[in-house]
């Protein structure tokens, strides 16, 4: 076998279809092979011409680092996906290991707050049936007293009817009775049961919004701070413009927000504020009065504490420091929350007010009382 061919056989060289020449150059600004013959072409000069062998080295040198890198990709892609699948088992081995802890925690949450349930409706049962008590045993006083005054109203009839001699004989026993039995009675103090419930709280602040005053609502008298979450009572009356929206003779001012559906949740405080109103008002577009307020009314009288609201008077031990607000338009509902004591004050069902509705706010109650305390609207990121 002659050398051309074995070159041919080992570097698997083609042969030149027009010269019958073996190729055993490479031309690298052509990219083309060459045989001996194309070396006098005019084409090929300043051309780097390099023999075949050389130029297949290069070639397999560029696919070998080819090959290295995509074999470094596809070992990364694999480690990526062993990771993958390996979290994935992982994930699903802890998705069944959390339901099933989250179902326990769930049936042990379920069993507390019934325990929780048991354990305020005989703390209200017993409040109650106590307060029931006292009244009925004062009733039992009252009682003869009332048949007393009837007797006395008799007697004094009687004596009406007398001679002038015999009614001034009688009159000073009469008289003397009089004092005994004119005395006022003495009603017990009872104030509203009041129980704290679980979970309230952190259930009510799911719906905390951020309210702020709206200033062309203030009475002229009420005074807001710069950040319309502040506000109290000045004895200087304030040189406003005049709008169909500011409150008078009402000592009220609206928040800026109106809620016509959904779920909302507002807390204030009270800064030991003994004469107050807090709660919506409907947004009727024209002026606001205090048949458009849906409110509870705060006010001291003598050694008490009572909230005032339109269905009843509720009497507590003592003020409260924290009221917060809740109001759910779709049950037209609104509850007043003690923040403090994490209990229910007093709620409101089947709520009348239509349209738009507006948190409500007045820090006192009367318009020449002046109250130095302020009422002021909680941040959720303070609680």
């Amino acid at each position: 076998m002659s050398q051309n061919h074995l070159l041919h056989k080992d570097l698997n060289l083609s042969t030149c279809d027009q010269q019958g020449e073996q190729v055993i150059f490479f031309c690298e600004e052509g990219q083309r092979p060459l045989f001996d013959s194309c070396f006098s072409g005019p084409e090929l000069k300043d051309h780097q011409v390099i023999p075949l062998e050389t130029a297949a080295d290069k070639s397999k040198n560029k696919l070998l680092q080819i090959w290295r890198i995509i074999q470094k990709k596809k070992e990364k892609c694999q480690t990526a996906l062993d990771t993958l699948r390996r979290r994935k088992a992982q994930f699903t081995e802890s998705s069944c290991t959390l339901k099933v802890l989250t179902s326990s925690q769930y049936r042990q949450l379920q069993l507390f707050l019934m325990e929780e349930k048991f354990i305020y409706e005989k703390s209200f049962g017993e409040a109650s049936t106590s307060n029931l008590l006292k009244l009925a045993e004062h009733e039992m006083k009252v009682l003869p007293e009332t048949q007393n005054l009837k007797q006395m109203m008799l007697e004094v009839e009687q004596n009406l009817d007398m001679l002038p001699l015999e009614m001034i004989q009688a009159a000073p026993d009469t008289l003397k009775k009089k004092e005994e039995l004119l005395q006022r009675p003495e009603f017990p103090f009872l104030p509203w049961p009041i129980c704290s419930i679980t979970g309230m709280r952190e259930f009510l602040m799911s719906f905390h919004r951020d309210i702020t005053l709206d200033p062309e609502s203030a009475h002229p008298h009420l005074i807001l701070s710069e950040d319309l979450k502040r506000v109290h009572y000045g004895s200087t009356r304030q040189d406003l413009p005049h709008n169909t929206e500011r409150f008078h003779p009402v000592l009220g001012v609206l928040g800026t927000q109106k809620f016509i559906s959904g779920t909302h949740y507002w807390e204030v405080e009270l800064e030991d504020q003994t004469g107050w109103a807090l709660g919506v008002c409907n947004d009727s577009g024209g002026r606001f009065s205090w048949e458009d307020v849906l409110a509870i009314t705060a006010f001291t009288s003598g050694n008490g504490f009572f909230l005032y609201t339109s269905e009843k008077t509720i009497q507590l031990s003592q003020p409260l420091h924290k009221l917060g607000i809740f109001l759910d338009c779709e049950r037209q509902e609104i509850a007043f929350y003690d923040v403090t004591y994490r209990a229910i004050v007093y709620s409101n069902p089947n709520i009348d007010l239509e349209g738009p509705l507006r948190p409500y706010f007045s820090p006192c109650l009367l318009q020449d009382q002046s109250t130095p305390g302020s009422l002021i609207i909680c941040l959720k990121s303070a609680q």
